[in-house]
């Protein structure tokens, strides 16, 4: 006799031999018992949780010759007929094949055909692969079929079943097995079939199966031939691991071993999101049934290690990264993004890696351990000096220290007790702060550790502070982001300068020691006598106005440089309307000609008769002005059109020569 996989030979024969479906059991049994038997059955659940086992057993019990207590006896010829696959009795069809009206239209015609048995049974298989003919077809038979002949279907999806055939039918729900029943099938098959299988290969084959009799038995088959556990995937435990102790590269890791074993990707990741799952059920107070010892001495290991927010925020990250995988040219790609996000929440710029973040900080300053510094040059310290002595650590270093004492600066510092300095070095100079490589925050308590009172006392200010003007790209940097080998700021002069008169501002604004002054435009060497020539003005002026914002531009182009005398620039324009709409900008113009031309220069406004308009254009040295790419128009420079009495139709006519209008 040919070999029987394990599945197959030891399929239920009697509803007492199919296990964990006690409550389809129950229905069945009592319906045959007494004799109330529907017409219609609608059988759904996973795959090999025993569909089409339970319409073959009803199938049976329905046709045996001496039934006992809703039990079929097994040895009647109907009953063997039905075991062997050679009855009438049961007509078995696939849905998923025969799915067409003309297969329904078929079925049908031999539905009120005799049977040799009382009862005829028609299973049909994945019901829910039919077409809507063949629904519609089928439905007035299922409502109301001959007294002799009872209909089955199954199917693991029965929310595709049109709801018109589910209300003709009774729908009994399969549900998984849980490991403990399981193990014990398992163990039961195994020495009826003299077996050698240990019980980490149960434990293994309960897991691979999932709560499925059909797919446990499959790997039972599986162990045995190959005598024993062969390629075991522990990308799960690796990746749980990595999660624990946010270790990216682990998880990179672990996800490459299992590549290259020839495992997908998704499905390192479905079973992933699956031993998370049992993880956080368990940490819950709600762990799933189907989960057998050794799966659930893995959780409560993990339980302790993982919080609610990190696992539900895993199951987020790669749940969202095995739908991206559908469309993805390399699937690993997406999962091993998901855990660099997981494992590293600095690099996760969501709400959620910034939260993750947080609680990081938190649980490290609630433990008692500051955080690492982000400066790799920096000595590690111990944690319970490194809340007195670092700027990351929480606020007990504030305390130390009153707000109202100064502390002095780096260079003059006294050197500090053992007890508040751990190290031999005194805080780093502004010169020793981290400089582009380090993080932002690290460059920002740098830069307010003077104010905050941490660190060096803040510089005496003068009485009379000269305002600075902050750099065209925004507010100057802080010390330790300049680029500066000069004297640090404590040992500059803080003697009162006195403020010049506002008619003759300074030539060049006070910058940091590394700023160079300004540069003037090409071709604006000032003049002389101190002054520069309008010819060089005029030469220059289209250049900076066009660094100019769009609306200032626009204004400034309906006028025109006149003269130039000393530090005076006399700008006319055609109108007084005119000359009022530049006046708001003329700071913006001042400043920017002061840095072009290397000079403090003041614009006077005027209207002018447009006599310096015309010495412009007839001048051959001076380059012509280009058009103004937005102007604003003045509503009382325009004038009114001429008015037209004729038609439309008339000035067409006009314009046409020759034209007539044809009524």
């Amino acid at each position: 006799m040919a070999y029987q996989t394990l599945y197959r030979r030891y399929r239920p024969q009697t509803f007492d031999d199919m296990a964990g479906q006690e409550h389809v059991v129950l229905a069945l049994r009592n319906a045959v018992r007494e004799d109330r038997v529907g017409h219609a059955y609608l059988l759904s659940g996973p795959r090999g949780t025993g569909k089409t086992t339970a319409a073959r057993v009803l199938a049976k019990v329905l046709n045996c010759e001496n039934p006992s207590d809703g039990e079929p006896c097994g040895v009647c010829e109907s009953c063997v007929a039905i075991e062997n696959g050679t009855s009438f009795d049961l007509q078995e069809l696939d849905a998923a094949s025969n799915n067409k009206v003309d297969d329904m239209r078929d079925l049908l015609a031999k539905v009120a055909l005799g049977t040799p048995g009382r009862r005829k049974v028609y299973l049909l298989d994945e019901v829910h692969m039919l077409t809507p003919g063949a629904e519609n077809a089928l439905l007035k038979t299922l409502e109301e079929p001959p007294d002799h002949v009872v209909f089955v279907l199954a199917t693991t999806e029965p929310h595709k079943v049109v709801p018109t055939i589910r209300s003709r039918t009774q729908h009994l729900e399969l549900s998984l097995i849980p490991a403990d029943q399981m193990v014990d099938l398992v163990h039961e098959i195994a020495a009826d079939a003299e077996l050698d299988v240990s019980d980490e290969a149960v434990a293994h084959v309960v897991k691979v199966g999932g709560g499925s009799a059909r797919d446990t038995l499959s790997a039972l088959d599986q162990v045995v031939a190959a005598g024993g556990i062969a390629n075991e995937d522990t990308s799960s435990v690796e990746l749980l691991e990595a999660l624990a102790t946010s270790d990216a590269a682990r998880a990179l890791a672990a996800i490459e071993a299992a590549t290259s074993r020839g495992i997908d990707p998704r499905r390192i990741g479905e079973e992933f999101i699956d031993s998370l799952r049992s993880i956080f059920l368990v940490k819950m107070g709600a762990p799933p049934a189907r989960l057998s010892e050794q799966d659930r001495a893995m959780a409560d290991g993990f339980t302790e290690r993982l919080s609610p927010a990190l696992i539900t925020r895993s199951l987020e990250a790669v749940g969202q990264s095995l739908v991206d995988m559908r469309q993805a040219p390399d699937p690993r790609i997406d999962l091993e993004v998901a855990f660099v996000r997981i494992c590293t929440p600095g690099s996760d710029g969501s709400i959620d890696g910034l939260r993750a973040r947080i609680e990081q900080l938190e649980a490290q300053v609630a433990s008692g351990v500051a955080p690492a510094p982000a400066s790799t040059a920096a000595p590690a310290s111990p944690p319970a000096t490194a809340t007195t002595s670092s700027d990351d650590a929480p606020t007990a270093s504030k305390e130390s220290t009153p707000a109202t004492e100064p502390t002095p600066r780096p260079a003059e510092q006294p050197s500090a007790p053992a007890a508040e300095a751990p190290t031999a070095d005194s805080e780093p100079t502004e010169d020793a702060m981290p400089r582009g490589g380090g993080r932002p925050a690290d460059i920002a308590r740098a830069a307010l550790r003077p104010r905050s009172g941490g660190g060096a006392a803040p510089t005496k200010k003068p009485s009379n502070p000269k305002p600075q003007a902050a750099p065209a790209g925004g507010p100057p940097p802080p010390p330790s982001m300049r680029k500066s080998n000069a004297t640090p700021v404590a040992d500059v002069p803080t003697e009162p300068v006195q403020e010049e008169p506002a008619a003759a501002p300074k030539a060049t604004e006070e910058a940091p020691a590394t700023e160079a002054p300004p540069e003037p435009a090409a071709g604006a060497t000032p003049a002389s006598n101190g002054s520069v020539s309008l010819e060089k003005l005029r030469e220059g002026w289209l250049a900076m106005l066009d660094t100019q914002p769009t609306k200032t531009r626009a204004r400034y182009r309906s006028g025109q440089i006149e003269s130039a005398e000393g530090d005076r620039v006399r700008f006319v324009l055609a109108s007084e309307i005119a000359m009022q709409r530049c006046e708001p900008f003329r700071p913006q113009i001042e400043a920017a000609m002061t840095e072009s031309f290397g000079m403090p220069l003041t614009l006077e406004l005027a209207v002018g008769d447009g006599s310096a308009a015309k010495a412009r254009s007839s001048a051959s040295s001076t380059p012509e002005r280009e058009p103004a790419h937005e102007s604003e128009v003045d509503i009382h420079d325009l004038t009114d059109a001429d008015t037209v009495n004729a038609t439309a139709a008339e000035r067409i006519v006009e314009v046409f020569p020759g034209a007539e209008i044809i009524e």
